[in-house]
Order: C-alpha cells, then structure tokens, then sequence
C-alpha cells in the first residue's frame, strides 16, 4: 500500500473564512449575553445598595416615633387604621417618598406575617407566606427582583393603563432595639419596594450597542487574519508539493526496505543490507580510502563508522568517528549518506541490521552460557539433576533401541544430617564438594555424575553392565572412606557413603520400558544399603549382591 494517497488541495482560506464567521456569530451572542447579564447584575447590586441606606434610615424613624411607644403599649406590634400610630406612619411615609420618587411603596409585618401598615390602604391586613419574608422574621436581610405587570400607584397621567415595572422588595427585621439587634428580639419585618425600571430599560434601550462593537472589532480581526491566512495559504501550497516529493520517495524507500526486510525473512539472517541503485553506500574504508589491512574497516562490507571508533589506519587516525549510533551525524561516512533521504533511510536501515545482528551473536552466546549454568549445580559444579533427566532419557532410549546397556549408581553421604547439626552447614558444605571432586577423578571419561539432591549423586555409566558397574560403585565407596574426613556422628567416626547399582538389562530382563525403573531399582537398593548398616554397596538383582 502506497504511504500516500494523492488527495484534493485543502484550501485554508475557504475553511477559515466559513468557520470564522460561525465562531464570530456564536461568540458575538454569547458575550453580549454575558455583557447584560454583567450590567444588570451591577444594576441590581448598585440599587440593593442604595436602598439598603434608605431602608435603614426609615427604619430609624420607625423605630423612634413607632416601635417604642407601640411596644409600650402593647406589647407588640399592632395598629388600626385611621389611628395615630397610623398617621405617624403617613407622615414619615410622606416624608421618604417625597424625596426618594423610586421607593413606590413600604410595608410592615408583625412576626405572623400579617400586614400591619401599608402605604397602600388595600394591603392592610393581608398575611403574606413569602419565603423572603420567612428569611427576615430569621434574622436576614434579603431582596428580591420581580417584574409587575400592573402599577403599584395609581398613574394619573394614564389612569387605568396596565404597564410592566421592574421592583425591588427588599426585607429587612425589626428589631425590640435597634443599636442591639438580636435574633431573639425580632417584632416584625420592613418591606420596600424600588422601582429599578428605568435601570433595567437603560440597559436593555443600548443592547445593541454591545454585539455591534463586538462585530466590528471581531470584523476587523477577521480582515486581519484572512491576510495572515493568505500567506499562510501560498505557503502550505509549496509544502505540500514539498510532501509529494517526500512521499514519492518514501514509497520508493518502502519498496526497497520491504524488499530487504522479505529477504531477512527469507534466510533467516540479519546479514541482510540495503543496496541503492548506485550499487551501495560507501564503505568507511573506501570513503577515507584506506588501504593499509592492519584497519579494522578494511574490505568489510558491513562495518559501520561508529563499532570502529578511534581507529588508527597506518599510524594516521581516520578522522572523527562516531562513539554510538546516536552520534553518526559527527562521522563523514555517514554524512557522505546523506545526500538524499533513500540513501538515509538505507543507511539508517543498514545500521540497524548490523545493530540486530550483533546483539542476536552476543543472544546466542548468553543463551549457550545460560543453558550451561542451569545444568550445573552451583554449590558441587556438577550437573544438576534438570541435566540428568536429560542425559538418561538419550542413554534409555539408545538402550532400547540398540540392546545396549547402562547402569545407574545411586550414592547417598551417610548420616550427612547429623554431620550437617554437629559441624555446621558450611563445613557440610565442604563435605559434599569433596565427595563430588573425588567421585568425578575415578569415574572414566564417558560417564557422568550429577547431583540428585541434597546429599544424594546419581552416575551414568554407558555401556557398562551390572557386575563392573558393582565394582566401579565399590571403588567410589572405599575412595570416599579412604579421605578419612572426620565425621563423629557416624560409624565409623568418618565420612562414608552408601551405594545402590541398577542396569536397565541385569540378569538379561528386557523389560524396563522406562529409566524410573531403572532409577527406582537402584533406590530399591540403596535402601538395602543403608538398612544393612551403611558404608557399602548393594545391586538391585533378587540375590541382593552386596560388596
């Protein structure tokens, strides 16, 4: 698949154009909303303010020439209509309203809700369940904003004419002592009414102002951009030329590269380059035309600058080499390559397999290493019992399939727990190495001894049958006696060991289909052993041959 499919020019300037003026529609509505909403919230504030001082300046008056006489007098607040609290209430109503025109109108509640004065007769006596007024009879100062669709006062200029207005009611507590205002003391609740709609109308009246500032200077930004946008334009046209160029190219480097990469599949080897049509890159030792074969770069075909660094061609250093891949581009080799981007893509892709290829050598080697640690035991460096199992299934199988004999000798350190407890692990420790290393210099050079586990060896012994096998067992067993290592929780006071012999054709039964037989025949025996007393060696015959 090519890397690039050839599609139609993007034409920028079409895209912003359209864009532009949806987002400068949608953003002129939105920020003149939030304009308005801004101015009146200010208006709102601003006139809760200003009526918060003129709520507290009658409530002053109320309290001096209402409050204290009513409260003397009844204990509470009350008062009738036409009576002289009622009058007193006219004449302060009177003398507010006449200088604040906005303030309609003011009531006052006891703590029922009840309506006790009103400037407005009508109200008199009406029980308002207004959750504002709940607020205040708490303790709260609170306002509300509504919007009446009917005069509050009678207009005398156009009688009877319903109209809107915007109010203000505003709820403030009043207080048994208003220099002390406590919760506890409230006797009732003042209420007034500001009429903000001029205000309001103000606002609402140059609305427009608002979006069409915003469309001019959003206009003249937008001019600005299409000029920023058509230069923008003429250069992402001769980029893009630019990118089919590269694309071409990279599609020719895709072909190549997948050639090269079909052949490291192919022949499952990294050794594998990238060869340009001018018959390949050059090579170190023929770009700094070296001759001299003491170089290292000299006639290879796959060294690189950089796994060559510091070297010296005929006494004269060969220029500035790179220490990693990463520093190439201070190499003249590697920057000779770059004089197109094929030749760099077949570099980069050339170093890699070289890269590749010397970590797979440096895998396979580590692997070779490994496969030999986890064979050996670490503590005896005999081979363990993983390499074992291995070893006997190979001689079984050449057994059955050639008549051939093997035999097996199971050996076990007698008494090597109490050893362990009377002289220490680490002198246990020592015990075993020198059992392994004696066990391993009188065994011949085709068979095999391994550690079974814990103080238990196991030996191969190929092509050998049960009688010589005995005496190959008893050699080991008097060879670990004659060490005389000092074991005094044995009998004798020395170390020994004790040596059970099996071979998969004793006593010519070729019966023993698998090697656990054979191993379990020579268990058998080695318990037989150290029934018997230890320190000597049993086979696994029915006579129970004992040496």
């Amino acid at each position: 698949m090519k890397l690039h499919e050839q599609s139609g020019y993007f034409n920028l300037r079409r895209y912003f154009s359209v864009f532009s003026i949806i987002i400068i529609l949608v953003l002129t509505a939105v920020l003149s909303y939030l304009v308005l909403w801004n101015q009146k919230h200010v208006m709102i504030n601003y006139s809760i303010s200003s009526i918060e001082i003129f709520a507290h300046q009658l409530n002053q008056h109320i309290y001096n020439n209402f409050i204290v006489q009513n409260l003397k007098e009844y204990g509470e607040l009350t008062i009738e209509k036409n009576s002289f609290y009622h009058e007193k209430l006219d004449s302060i109503a009177d003398h507010f309203l006449s200088d604040h025109s906005d303030v309609i109108k003011f009531k006052i509640y006891d703590t029922g809700g009840n309506t006790i004065y009103s400037t407005e007769p009508d109200d008199m006596g009406i029980i308002s369940t207004s959750s504002i007024l709940k607020l205040a009879l708490n303790g709260d100062t609170s306002s509300v904003l509504t919007r009446r669709a009917s005069p509050i006062k009678e207009d005398t200029s156009e009688k009877g004419k319903a109209y809107n207005i915007d109010i203000l009611e505003l709820y403030i507590p009043l207080y048994t002592d208003v220099d002390k205002p406590s919760v506890n003391e409230i006797v009732g609740v003042l209420e007034l009414y500001k009429n903000i709609s001029p205000l309001i109308n103000l606002i609402r009246d140059n609305f427009y102002k608002i979006p069409l500032i915003l469309i001019l200077s959003m206009g003249t930004l937008y001019l600005s951009l299409q000029i920023v946008i058509r230069k923008a334009d003429i250069i992402i046209k001769r980029k893009n030329k630019e990118i089919d160029s590269h694309n071409r190219e990279l599609e020719e480097a895709q072909k190549r590269i997948t050639g090269s990469i079909d052949d490291v599949i192919k022949h499952g080897s990294f050794y594998v380059r990238y060869n340009s049509e001018d018959n390949g890159l050059l090579k170190c030792w023929e770009f700094k035309n070296c001759n001299k074969t003491d170089c290292p770069s000299y006639k290879s075909e796959y060294l690189r600058c950089w796994q060559i660094a510091g070297t010296f061609c005929g006494g004269q250093a060969q220029g500035v080499f790179a220490q990693k891949y990463g520093d190439c581009r201070k190499c003249g080799v590697y920057r000779h390559a770059f004089r197109d981007r094929i030749s760099v893509i077949g570099e980069s892709f050339n170093n890699m397999m070289t890269l590749l290829q010397n970590e797979h050598l440096e895998l396979e080697r580590l692997n070779k290493k490994l496969n030999i640690l986890i064979d050996i035991d670490p503590l005896t460096q005999i081979e363990n019992r993983r390499s074992f199992q291995k070893k006997i299934e190979h001689n079984h199988k050449m057994g059955l399939r050639y008549n051939r004999s093997y035999s097996l000798i199971l050996c076990d350190v007698d008494n090597f727990k109490a050893y362990n407890d009377f002289y220490g692990h680490q002198m246990g420790d020592h015990v075993l190495i020198t059992v392994a290393n004696v066990m391993k210099t009188m065994l011949r050079g085709t068979d095999e001894i391994f550690r079974w586990g814990g103080e238990e060896f196991v030996v191969i012994l190929p092509e050998q049958n049960l009688s010589d096998t005995l005496k190959i067992a008893e050699n080991l067993r008097s060879g670990i006696e004659i060490l005389g290592i000092e074991h005094k929780r044995n009998d004798p006071p020395i170390v020994t060991v004790s040596c059970g012999v099996a071979s998969n054709l004793s006593l010519g039964i070729k019966d023993i289909f698998s090697w656990e037989s054979v191993l379990k025949r020579s268990d058998d025996a080695l318990y037989k052993a150290k029934l018997a007393g230890r320190n000597c060696v049993y086979s696994s015959t029915d006579t129970d041959y004992k040496l």
